[in-house]
């Protein structure tokens, strides 16, 4: 049966009630039940003497009542002890409950940082590769000759070296040392140009695939990130820009380190020319897929 507050508290009431009631005439019933049952008229000194030993059970109940007492106050102890153990457990695992959470939300916050600065740094390598190229591009636009009566424009300066490089047998046939195609290189430019002026704009201009090659290699990214950048940079260089490059490299130590570690060259492939590819420079310059299927073949 449930009962209501008001239930609760009127039994409370009267519970208190009755307590009260009990201890305000618990001497008039002592005095009655002693003068009624133990002690009957005449009250002589002998009868009054019988009640001696009727004290000396109350002591004894009062010893009685003050062990339980103590008892009770040991056992309470006890239950506050284990109960203040049970607070302390509970209190060191909501500490350690914190503290875990505070490690979950600092790794967090340190994953989510490194995950910013990782995507800030990429955006600022992304920027300045962009950058790069548009300049490249800039200065791809600017190579020009006034030859015949007209104005040539880089990519046929470049195919007229490129046609030129692959007319010379000599060079392919390895009839020639290093000295000597770099010189052949340089007089191409001055027949091309004139011998008063040149093609000095070239060296400028290969020089910004150094800066691009640097930025990538320096740049933490991926390895995967790096060859889909490295392929990139290849493809935006036609065909006979790669074979002027991969000419003047073979005797100019600066073009010759720039190619090294790049796989730039990813646009030509003839079997005649693999002699003098793998005589005068590296695999590791080379993407084109036939050249690095066939460089074992034609290395031993």
């Amino acid at each position: 049966m449930n009962l209501t507050d008001f239930q609760k508290i009127l039994l409370w009431g009267l519970g208190i009630l009755f307590i009260l009631i009990l201890w305000i005439t618990f001497p008039l019933i002592f005095k009655e039940w002693v003068f009624t049952l133990l002690v009957k008229p005449p009250f002589t000194p002998e009868a009054f003497a019988s009640l001696g030993p009727i004290g000396d059970i109350f002591g004894g109940l009062t010893a009685l009542f003050t062990s339980v007492t103590l008892i009770i106050v040991m056992y309470s102890a006890y239950l506050q002890r284990q109960a203040n153990k049970h607070a302390r457990e509970a209190m060191a695992e909501q500490v350690r409950q914190a503290e875990k959470a505070t490690i979950q939300q600092l790794s967090l916050a340190k994953s989510t940082h490194e995950a910013q600065l990782k995507e800030t740094m990429y955006s600022n390598f992304l920027n300045t590769y962009n950058s790069l190229m548009n300049y490249k591009l800039a200065k791809y636009n600017t190579i020009q000759l006034f030859v015949k009566g007209r104005i040539w424009h880089a990519e046929e300066i470049f195919k007229e070296i490129g046609l030129t490089f692959y007319a010379e047998k000599q060079i392919f046939e390895l009839r020639l040392t290093r000295a000597q195609i770099g010189n052949l290189y340089n007089q191409t430019l001055i027949d091309i140009a004139g011998s008063d002026k040149g093609l000095e704009e070239l060296n400028s201009y290969f020089l910004i695939y150094q800066s691009i090659y640097d930025l990538i290699n320096d740049a933490e990214i991926t390895e995967k990130e790096k060859a889909f950048f490295r392929k990139a940079t290849s493809n935006s260089m036609s065909k006979h820009e790669q074979l002027t490059l991969l000419w003047a490299a073979t005797n100019l130590l600066d073009w010759y380190e720039l190619v090294k570690n790049t796989g730039i060259f990813n646009q030509f492939y003839n079997d005649y020319m693999m002699p003098f590819i793998v005589s005068f420079f590296e695999k590791s310059c080379f993407s084109h897929p036939d050249i690095l299927r066939n460089w074992d073949r034609f290395s031993k």
